[in-house]
């Protein structure tokens, strides 16, 4: 009997954050460790019932101090696991460096889930089919893209995602992301956004220089390739550090992301690695890419 997991192909409607499942599930474990029921939690931390079960399920978000309240009532006094719940905390609550400048737009939930996801991954796996993938793409490229998607932006909204893209970049090759792998399709690096001598010798220059990086690696993806089951449009697979999941993708949505956990994240790890293998070496790629970029038109000022 098959074992296949198909990929959904829409969000969840539950607009909670991946985030505060994530601290609702772990404290829900941490209750049930205990043999501690909902009500008497709920009584000792004077809390209604049915706010402490809409917490554990990542519907509704407690204060800080009232988690720290929590870990106290679970005896949990070791450190690493006590600053790793209160981390979780903060960040659930809110995520100052996307959400506390009033120049940005504002952010979906899933979107900051995919930010904040990034931020903390030790490794990133991603495919574009259609576009160059968010950690691969230049200033202009950013922008192109922004006003393609965006209509009627403010210059200052354009300028917050420009600076967004940069900063996202230098965590990446500086923190604690070790090994980022990027498969394009053919196609993307032909694609004009925002015209192709405006937006394409730039970017293709850049991804020539990533040729040196010992962090970020790009291969691509030939037009005659056969087609990977399911993978018809971007992805990106983070893996992560203890102690969270192992694996989550993000797959596009329309103004948002799609996030997947457990078995449907390890059927986009599988196709990534089916992508990877199919795609030309690293050696290969950078001699296409350099090559395109020789051959890109000259725009005509006429």
């Amino acid at each position: 009997m098959s074992t296949e997991v198909s990929v959904p192909s829409r969000r969840d409607r539950d607009e909670s954050s991946l985030r505060s499942r994530w601290l609702g599930r772990g404290l829900r474990e941490l209750r049930e460790d205990r043999g501690l029921t909902l009500k008497y939690v709920a009584n000792v931390l004077g809390v209604q019932f049915a706010d402490l079960a809409a917490h554990e399920h990542g519907r509704q978000v407690f204060v800080f101090d009232k988690v720290a309240a929590l870990l106290d009532v679970y005896g949990i006094h070791d450190r690493v696991e006590r600053d790793h719940l209160l981390g979780l905390a903060r960040q659930v609550f809110r995520l100052p460096r996307w959400q506390d400048d009033f120049a940005g737009p504002d952010l979906d939930v899933s979107m900051l889930d995919y930010l904040w996801l990034e931020s903390v991954a030790h490794r990133i796996c991603c495919y574009g089919p259609v576009l160059m993938p968010p950690l691969l793409r230049t200033p202009e490229y950013v922008e192109a893209v922004i006003r393609c998607e965006v209509k009627d932006i403010s210059d200052m909204q354009v300028g917050w995602w420009v600076q967004t893209y940069r900063d996202r970049q230098e965590t990446v090759e500086n923190g604690r992301v070790t090994d980022v792998r990027a498969v394009l399709a053919e196609s993307v690096l032909r694609r004009p956004v925002g015209g192709a001598a405006r937006t394409l010798p730039g970017q293709l220059g850049y991804l020539t220089k990533l040729r040196r990086s010992d962090r970020i690696q790009v291969r691509v993806l030939p037009d005659e390739a056969s087609y990977v089951p399911w993978a018809d449009g971007w992805f990106t697979l983070f893996e992560l550090p203890e102690p969270y999941s192992r694996r989550v993708a993000c797959a596009g949505h329309v103004r948002g992301v799609a996030i997947h956990e457990g078995a449907v994240a390890e059927v986009y790890a599988g196709m990534f690695d089916r992508l990877w293998d199919a795609a030309t070496t690293q050696v290969e790629s950078a001699a296409l890419i350099g090559g395109l970029a020789i051959d890109l038109p000259i725009e005509s000022n006429s």
